[in-house]
């Protein structure tokens, strides 16, 4: 299975992010030329985050698959098809994406894959449909590959806090730390990254605001080393949360402020708009609420010329 840019998984500005990510597995030492061509071509726009190219390349490779009757490919670049239209915000195409892929698999014999499984979770997720997305995020876990292993963990906690199910948090929480320690491959950064995250919400959740900070500091520097910066607006929106339980609204709006207007640079306008709209409604400070303001302002026209 060739699983080029495991965290644009989650991607998803949830989760999470789709940004240039680590590097991809090596290929197999037989190539479909056509089909590796346009992979490499959608990897390398991936990874200088030029997603629009990289659909159109993935497309490719995908008709590709098809064409030369590959289950394997058909399968894998289904996926980074449906990854991709997630990180463009297109979660209806997403779906369809893997609904196509799917077909494709089952009149070939195939059952849904659990990457497959992954996307759709992800997509349930974005869609706030979150018992569709816990069920399918139980059946990535199924998977034998580590890196769909660890994303479905991850999403199925963040799942669970939208849920407001503590013990599951705690639940998914410790399968990834064990799988984290067991792992017979290189930790990777983002794994770190999320472990981190998830370690932050489950403290904040328990009322331990001076851990839980920490902890989410700590997963937010790594998401900028590693170049995840939508998944690291998910961890300053939390040190907004931390800091609003702590009951420092002048650091929380901050947070919030950081958070929505890297959303807002990123076209991830919904959460921007979110972040935003929070830091505004504490008043903490003025400085602080200029800002808000301001970039609100800002959304406001960028969403405009986008509906025309």
């Amino acid at each position: 299975m060739r699983l080029l840019y495991k965290n644009c998984a989650l991607l998803f500005p949830l989760l999470l992010g789709l940004t240039a990510c680590g590097g991809g597995q090596e290929s197999n030492p037989v190539r479909d030329d056509p089909f590796d061509r346009t992979m490499d071509v959608a990897d390398e726009a991936v990874f200088y985050d030029r997603l629009q190219q990289a659909e159109t390349s993935y497309q490719k490779s995908f008709n590709y698959a098809i064409t030369s009757d590959d289950v394997s490919n058909i399968d894998d670049a289904g996926y980074n098809l449906a990854i991709i239209k997630l990180g463009l915000n297109n979660v209806q195409d997403a779906m369809k994406t893997v609904e196509k892929t799917t077909n494709e698999l089952k009149i070939r014999g195939q059952e849904i894959s659990p990457q497959l499984d992954l996307v759709n979770a992800a997509i349930f997720y974005r869609m706030n449909r979150l018992s569709d997305a816990a069920l399918a995020a139980k059946n990535a876990e199924k998977s034998k590959d580590e890196d769909i292993q660890e994303r479905a963990y991850f999403l199925s906690a963040l799942i669970a806090n939208d849920a407001g199910n503590v013990n599951d948090i705690v639940q998914y929480s410790q399968k990834l730390d064990q799988l984290l320690s067991q792992s017979k491959t290189k930790i990777e950064k983002s794994w770190q990254a999320d472990q981190k995250e998830l370690h932050a919400l489950l403290a904040y959740r328990q009322g331990q605001y001076e851990q839980a900070m920490t902890a989410a500091k700590e997963a937010q520097d790594i998401r900028r080393d590693q170049v995840e910066y939508r998944a690291m607006v998910r961890t300053l929106a939390l040190q907004g949360l931390i800091s609003e339980g702590e009951k420092n609204f002048v650091s929380a709006a901050q947070f919030y402020v950081r958070a929505g207007k890297s959303a807002l640079l990123l076209k991830d306008y919904v959460d921007a708009k979110k972040y935003l709209d929070r830091a505004a409604s504490l008043h903490a400070d003025q400085l602080t609420y200029q800002l808000a303001s301001d970039a609100l302002v800002d959304l406001g026209k960028k969403t405009s010329k986008t509906s025309e």
